[in-house]
């Protein structure tokens, strides 16, 4: 109800005094490259001393808001369980950042998200707070590149108590044809 109120608030303020809806930047225009369907491999680094687990999905990113956001739903087979993620990523020309949100069926916690990009945005690098499973809170750090139109990567990695990184996931993307 508030986020309805605030949004309404924000609508009549832009008509009043007739100033233009903003225009997408081109960090917001390299979220076009991400539009669409994707099947996803993820590869799931659980126990250093064994090989990682591996789960397949689709993902769906759509371009909402005039093209300023990317609404990111997806759905996978992880563990033998169902998997279900929901996101929405752009860029606030207010922080010059890229930022982002992400709930999913794996914990009660919204990872909020915050970075950069280089090379035409075809490279990014986000962080973001949240917790284990004994509710400790951790560090997070995703790596997003997309050498073409028809594939991307990412890798997510948890901070370690040295300050170190170490990688938790890997995901594959490939555009469905």
């Amino acid at each position: 109800m508030r986020a309805l109120i605030l949004s309404l608030a924000c609508v009549l303020s832009l008509s009043a005094q007739e100033s233009p809806l903003p225009k997408p930047t081109a960090h917001h225009l390299a979220l076009k490259e991400q539009a669409g369907t994707w099947i996803a491999v993820a590869k799931m680094y659980m126990d250093p001393s064994k090989p990682p687990v591996v789960s397949k999905g689709t993902e769906i990113n759509t371009l909402v808001s005039g093209g300023l956001w990317l609404k990111s739903e997806m759905r996978a087979e992880m563990m033998g369980q169902t998997f279900e993620g929901h996101g929405l990523f752009g860029y606030d020309t207010h922080q010059n950042a890229h930022v982002g949100s992400w709930v999913d069926n794996g914990g009660t916690w919204m990872a909020v998200s915050k970075g950069t990009c280089t090379k035409d945005c075809r490279e990014m690098t986000l962080f973001f707070d949240g917790y284990d499973e004994a509710g400790k809170p951790l560090t997070f750090k995703e790596v997003h590149t997309q050498p073409d139109h028809d594939h991307r990567f990412a890798a997510m990695f948890v901070k370690g108590k040295d300050g170190a990184f170490v990688k938790l996931m890997e995901m594959e993307y490939t555009r469905a044809k």
